[in-house]
């Protein structure tokens, strides 16, 4: 279970995040604005932003003694709003950078590899192409398959379906709701219901930097 108990987040001078509570037992959506928190919370959760006040947990780690780059020891996998890929990389490494803090053995990295392809086969279309020269729909593919090769446990998805074609959205809905199968906790965020609703994710709101 990720438990969010009191949190405060602030940017600059700016209070944020507002006395957050919430838990995901299993797979919740973050539903809220623009500009309502969503990100920030996730980006609290990953430890990339501090928190001024509160408890983030996850069973039985707190996550704010954990630094980012840690998280993929733990199993924690974050597919950002924007994707983060580096572009002139190609997808397959981009896909095997949460790997490389493991040291684990070539044939583990492989087998590793191998089930997310397995997962999302059409990636296998493009693993050898530099990730610039992908689409935007493809990227979201590439960084969603990123997370998820170290998130067995906790997967953190922003604002998984924005800016997508109905398509790749549709095909998005499709893979996430698998994801509901398997034993782990997944949290989504999205700017409206229309998504979560087909995936049938518990609906938390978000508004102003608060839970409503």
């Amino acid at each position: 279970m990720l438990s969010i108990d009191n949190l405060d987040v602030s940017i600059g001078n700016i209070n944020i995040l507002k006395s957050v509570t919430f838990k995901v037992s299993k797979f919740s959506s973050i539903i809220g604005r623009n500009g309502a928190g969503k990100t920030t919370l996730i980006r609290a959760i990953m430890s990339i932003l501090p928190n001024d006040s509160g408890n983030i947990k996850f069973k039985d780690t707190v996550l704010t003694d954990i630094k980012t780059f840690e998280m993929s020891k733990i199993g924690i996998g974050y597919m950002p709003e924007d994707r983060r890929l580096i572009t002139d990389l190609s997808v397959k490494d981009n896909i095997l950078i949460p790997l490389w803090t493991l040291s684990l053995k070539k044939n583990d990295i492989n087998y590793e590899l191998e089930k997310i392809l397995a997962f999302i086969p059409e990636i296998k279309e493009f693993l050898f192409r530099d990730a610039f020269q992908l689409s935007g729909g493809q990227q979201k593919l590439v960084s969603l398959a990123r997370a998820m090769i170290v998130g067995k446990n906790l997967l953190l998805l922003d604002e998984p379906f924005e800016g997508v074609a109905p398509a790749l959205a549709e095909r998005l809905v499709e893979l996430i709701s698998e994801l509901n199968e398997l034993n782990m906790v997944t949290m989504i965020t999205e700017s409206d219901e229309s998504f979560s609703k087909k995936i049938n994710a518990e609906i938390i709101r978000i508004e102003r930097g608060q839970i409503i």
